[in-house]
């Protein structure tokens, strides 16, 4: 089995990029400083800089195909739509696309404008969208900043493919979208429940290996740091007792890992 997909239980989890970069860590972490990034050297990159994926992932269980996020889009230029094709997912079979949150980076490619007009990038899907998140970037104050939901995401609507997600919502008796606010109002993460087996696809609860352990760092793109704090640490400490699989999309591919616990702190350790 190639190191992208992972089975748990009866799913299919397959990890996609849409592409890479590389940031500086003071410009993710502005109040960290250098000496707390030298234990963590060795996440950084040879020029010290923090690397960065656009990750994305298709489930399938019990007959669907779920895209969860959608990338940067063709403008960084991402590549999702080849990253699909090479992995064995044709855009017609995803039968949902379940969107975490409302940064740019997670909704990339839910359109396309080819013909002249537009429409769903994945025509046979509906698209599931967090409420809180749904509310929150229509505000006329937040919705003037973010270019990306007036034309990424608002049209869902009026194309007649959008349901809105709130609280716990199952989109199979395996795979449910769960709240997990803080980084945005309406942030959702995916558990996935199969034959006894656990995974979790965080969404941007945590970002970079050293959140790991330092779940109160503050993040820049983090709108409530607070809240956020509470739910890293809350989703991480469970994850760790349970032994859970993680998708972590930000993660370098293939983005499958654990959270686990050695020399008397929490790591990520990928699969």
């Amino acid at each position: 089995m190639p190191d992208y997909v992972v089975s748990v239980g009866n799913v299919e989890l397959i990890s996609l990029s849409d592409g890479t970069s590389q940031m500086e860590p003071s410009s993710i972490f502005p109040s960290v400083t250098e000496a707390e990034w030298e234990k963590y050297s060795g996440d950084l990159s040879p020029e010290g800089k923090l690397q960065s994926n656009f990750g994305c992932f298709a489930i399938r269980s019990q007959g669907q195909t779920i895209l969860v996020d959608t990338g940067m889009g063709p403008e960084l230029p991402g590549h999702l739509l080849e990253e699909l094709a090479k992995k064995g997912v044709d855009i017609h079979e995803i039968s949902v696309v379940a969107i975490t949150h409302l940064h740019p980076d997670h909704v990339g490619w839910n359109l396309d404008q080819g013909a002249g007009e537009l429409s769903p990038t994945f025509p046979k899907a509906r698209y599931l969208i967090p409420k809180g998140d749904w509310d929150h970037f229509r505000k006329p104050q937040v919705l003037d900043h973010a270019p990306h939901v007036r034309d990424k995401v608002l049209p869902l609507d009026k194309l007649g493919v959008l349901d809105l997600m709130e609280g716990d919502t199952n989109i199979t008796s395996e795979v449910t979208m769960v709240p997990t606010p803080g980084h945005t109002p309406g942030h959702m993460s995916v558990a996935i429940v199969s034959q006894g087996e656990r995974a979790f696809i965080l969404g941007d609860i945590a970002n970079y290996p050293p959140q790991a352990q330092e779940t109160a760092w503050e993040f820049i793109f983090d709108y409530d740091n607070e809240l956020a704090r509470k739910t890293r640490e809350a989703v991480l400490g469970q994850l760790e007792r349970d032994g859970s699989v993680v998708g972590a999309g930000h993660m370098l591919p293939p983005s499958f890992g654990r959270f686990v616990r050695g020399k008397g702190r929490r790591y990520w350790q990928p699969l």
